[in-house]
């Protein structure tokens, strides 16, 4: 695994699922480089949290950013907020007046959300709300201040209630919107559960929800074997 100067080291693609460690070194390295503001913010999140390998690396980012881009969203939804570096790679495409609503239980990383959202110039673009992902959807909070759908739902938060925030997001997205879930893959052991050799609990929902994802008939999907995945899906119209 090659090392890369003044960055954290990678972490291995294992190469279970189809991507080893050096085709994903070519890919970022042939890929827009990651701005100067989220590799500052990427290096606080490896020397101040217990968890870092949670963070999305460079070519993750990229292609959440360059989604943001091709779609400009007016409204994103982001359950799972960690360190706030996927946060600020939604809201690179932004409409002028779009906004991210991010949610995560954790209070603990606002320091760091609020100083590097700050520096990259989102902060005014990023509603937090802090709480368990479930309750904030029921309470209707999200659209107090706007009562339109989402055009983006990315859903990042704990794996034991994925299939009920797909499910609540395909009821509130647009028309055409998109649902993003990340960890799909588990470093590969969805594949050990589908022939029969797993039954890690996380592996178990994870694949019974890219069956369902692949299986309803309100989603056209595509899972991307990035990393630890991403399944992404498009709302079909309704009616």
């Amino acid at each position: 695994m090659a090392k890369r100067r003044g960055k954290p080291p990678r972490i291995p693609q294992l190469g279970n699922h189809g991507l080893d460690d050096a085709l994903h070194a070519y890919a970022t390295d042939l890929s827009s480089t990651e701005p100067a503001g989220l590799a500052a913010l990427r290096r606080s999140t490896w020397t101040q949290t217990v968890k870092p390998q949670m963070l999305c690396d460079e070519l993750q980012g990229r292609l959440l950013a360059s989604m943001s881009h091709m779609i400009a969203p007016t409204r994103v939804l982001e359950l799972g907020t960690f360190t706030g570096y996927a946060t600020a790679c939604w809201a690179e495409g932004l409409t002028p007046e779009g906004t991210v609503d991010s949610v995560d239980v954790n209070d603990e990383l606002h320091p760091i959300q609020d100083k590097h959202w700050a520096q990259l110039n989102v902060a005014d673009r990023i509603r937090r709300h802090t709480g368990k992902a479930m309750d904030i959807l029921d309470s209707g909070v999200l659209f107090d201040a706007d009562p339109r759908p989402f055009d983006v739902v990315f859903v990042d938060a704990d794996k034991e209630h994925q299939q009920a925030y797909v499910d609540w997001a395909i009821d509130h997205v647009r028309d055409g919107g998109w649902i993003v879930v990340d960890n799909v893959l588990w470093w590969g052991e969805v594949l050990r559960v589908q022939d029969g050799t797993s039954e890690d609990p996380y592996a178990v929902r994870i694949h019974e929800l890219n069956a369902h994802m692949k299986g309803h008939p309100d989603l056209d999907n595509v899972l991307l074997p990035l990393r630890d995945g991403l399944h992404v899906a498009r709302r079909r119209p309704r009616g």
